[in-house]
Parts: structure tokens; sequence; C-alpha cells
């Protein structure tokens, strides 16, 4: 059985790759970053809680057995990166710097999976977006994803097999608010008015679990040094998704326009291609928008209950 080390394991990706993982056979070792918290995670068979950023506490994680390490912890939101730039750069970057280091402290050579990001592109570019496709990071998150990848080819040339992946717009049941799908369907679950921002733009949406499978069979049939798209390859607008979520939550709640969720410059249309991901490793999505509005409006009823 091969063993297989996830950082940011409590978070909504970890969650759902741990099971993933387990599912499949992998022995899964999990570190979370809320410190204090014993609470070990479903499918999770070590659990560590410590502050990555922390180079002498990260020197303790344990790396022997480790055949592979799925790097999901950072700053993930975006928005809050313009106030707080050095932040993101030393967080998203320095933690990655300090597991490599520590797993070179122990003579450890584990397979490295970076997971980066898809909002590094060019949006302005043509459609669908392929590796290839010029990159352009417009946030302080996109530039410390960018940083991650500069990162881990330089630890490449000293020894370490690293694949990155550039996952698009990841939903699905567990993700928390400061994202379309959770934010609508927590207003719809509640029953009240459902204030919305701009619902015109179109975006490339896979399901979390499609994408947890992804990122496993990227361990397995990835090319190392190679970067991937992770996506569905289908643009999906705003209305769609809501329109989706109303129909599996059987709702009517009245629709009103919200001045303070409209961004004042938003791209139109963002999609990417898989046909990469997909020769390398047979990679499909598999789970239907349909089913994946379902699961998060059963979700969020959950919670209320």
């Amino acid at each position: 059985m091969k063993s297989v080390l996830i950082t940011g394991v409590n978070g909504f990706v970890g969650h759902h790759l741990a099971k993933e993982l387990h599912n499949a056979g992998y022995r899964v070792h999990g570190i979370g970053g809320h410190i204090g918290s014993s609470a070990q995670p479903p499918f999770v068979d070590i659990y560590t809680t410590l502050d990555l950023a922390d180079s002498g506490t990260v020197e303790t994680v344990d790396f022997s057995g480790v055949d592979a390490v799925i790097h999901l912890a950072g700053l993930a939101a975006v928005a809050p990166s313009f106030d707080e730039p050095m932040r993101y750069i030393n967080i998203n970057i320095g933690i990655q710097v300090n597991l490599f280091e520590a797993a070179i402290a122990q003579g450890a050579s584990p397979k490295f999976l970076i997971i980066s990001s898809g909002s590094l592109y060019d949006p302005k570019t043509t459609f669908p977006i392929t590796e290839m496709s010029p990159v352009d990071p417009s946030s302080p998150y996109a530039v410390s994803k960018l940083g991650q990848e500069q990162m881990a080819q330089y630890y490449a040339q000293r020894g370490f097999e690293c694949i990155i992946a550039r996952p698009f717009n990841h939903i699905g049941p567990g993700q928390g608010p400061g994202f379309i799908v959770p934010d609508l369907a927590q207003q719809i679950v509640s029953g009240e008015t459902v204030k919305v921002g701009n619902l015109d733009s179109e975006r490339d949406y896979t399901d979390v679990r499609d994408i947890a499978r992804a990122y496993r069979l990227l361990l397995e049939a990835g090319q190392a040094g190679q970067i991937y798209n992770v996506c569905s390859g289908a643009p999906v607008s705003g209305h769609k998704i809501l329109e989706g979520l109303q129909k599996a939550a059987e709702s009517s709640a009245p629709i009103e326009q919200d001045p303070s969720r409209m961004r004042p410059a938003d791209n139109p249309v963002i999609y990417g291609s898989h046909d990469k991901l997909t020769a390398d490793t047979g990679w499909q999505p598999e789970i239907s928008l349909d089913t994946t509005l379902a699961d998060v409006i059963a979700d969020w009823r959950s919670q209320s209950t």
C-alpha cells in the first residue's frame, strides 16, 4: 500500500481527496492548519495539526514511508490578497519551501503534486485555455501560485519529481461561503430573497469529487515536470447555476440584484481544456452539474437543521 501526505487535509478539497485516496487503497497522512484541533478527519490514518509557515515545526513532519505529497494548504481566497499581498506571497510560497526543505533534511524524496490555479492564465487569450496558453497573474494570490510553480521547478532540479495541477473553479458539498455556488445555495435554503451579483459571466466548474479523482490519477500516471489543467472544458453562466440550485431546492424565492456583489470588471467567458490530463491519465469529468448542485443544496439543508 502506498502512503500519501495531504497538506490542508481539513479544507474543502482535502476532505474529498482523503476519501478518494482511502477508497483507492492508499494510506493517508494528513496535516491540518487549525492548531489545537485534535479532531481527526474521516479517511485519514495519521493526522497532525501544525503551522506549516513555521519551518522549525515543519521539520517535525515525518517523511519516512511517505511516497507522495499533495500540497493543498495555503491561502485560497483571491479577493483578500489585494489587501494582504505580502502575506499571500510569504505563506503560499513559504510553506511549500518549508516542506521541500524538511524532506531534504531527512533524506526523503517523495513525489510532489503542487496545486496551483487556473487563475494564472491571461483571460484575454483564446479559448479553450490549454497549458500552453499565456499566463498573466492578475492578483497577489495568482502571483503566489506562480511562485509556487517556479519553486517546484527549482526543487525538481534538486532531485524531486514534481507535477503541477492548475484547477479551474471547483464546486460541491462542503464548500464554505465566499464563492458563487455556496453563497447562492445558502440564501436559497434560508427561503429569503436571493441577492445576486453579475450572473452573466460564464466559468468552468468541476465537481470537487472529480477534482480529487484527477489528483489521484495525476499521482499515478502524470508526467514529472508537467503542468495539467483540471477543468470541465465547458463554460457555465451564473444564471444556469442559480436555476440549477432553485430546481434542486424546489425554490421560487425572489431574486434581487445587489450592487455590492457586482464586480467592476468581470471577464464574460473563461473555460479550459483538459485534453492533456485526459491523454495522460484517462480522466474525464463524471459528475453532472445537476448532481453537484443537488448535493450542495442537500448539504446546506443538513447544516440548517
